[in-house]
């Protein structure tokens, strides 16, 4: 005789109890470290934080106001010089230009940028003229330095060969010489008579 609200159709799943699932914890691949290390997210969230007036103290860990330092735009204005900042992203740093590339469009982010914020100035809060040539020095020198790690496929290169290192060191491919093999205490080390 089946009990009253027994339903055989019905799927029992039994919860088993004190068993914890096996976790799974992958150690983070180096490549993956670098990748995030070489990635120019950081410089703007920098520049960005300058620009309003703190600076990043090591120490603590964090941005910290500097104390009578005015911001040198207001939001729109920042906004602005990060939108010009559009050459310092990772799909242009991971690419590979000449020297002349990297010129080429260095100047072209340059001369179509800076008028706009000459023009806009006020617009964009920037109360003294003086610092227009501040903005522009900015502007150039991390538009040049993001073109110029791309030259030759720096970042990249960076990133094969640490994938590359990677792979060797993954026990199949690793290989050591035997004088490796002997300082680290290899198969015929303890023969060595000469070994402290």
């Amino acid at each position: 005789m089946l009990p009253g609200n027994y339903n055989p159709l019905e799927i029992q799943e039994e919860q088993p109890v004190g068993i914890m699932p096996p976790r799974f914890d992958k150690e983070e691949a180096p490549e993956i470290g670098v990748i995030r290390e070489l990635s120019p997210k950081k410089v703007k969230e920098q520049i960005r934080m300058e620009l309003k007036g703190y600076y990043y103290d090591y120490d603590e860990k964090k941005y910290i106001k500097i104390q009578g330092e005015e911001p040198m735009m207001n939001e729109k204005g920042i906004q602005k010089f990060i939108s010009c900042l559009a050459a310092i992203t990772d799909t242009v740093t991971f690419s590979n230009y000449t020297i002349e590339d990297a010129k080429a469009h260095t100047l072209f982010v340059i001369e179509s940028c800076i008028p706009t914020i000459y023009i806009n100035y006020q617009e964009y809060g920037i109360k003294n003229k003086s610092d227009l040539p501040v903005l522009t020095s900015k502007l150039f020198v991390l538009t040049y330095a993001a073109f110029m790690k791309a030259v030759g496929a720096g970042d990249r290169g960076v990133i094969g060969r640490t994938i590359q290192e990677s792979i060797m060191n993954r026990g199949n491919g690793f290989r050591e010489s035997p004088i490796q093999q002997e300082r680290r205490g290899g198969l015929f080390s303890g023969l060595n008579p000469f070994r402290r």
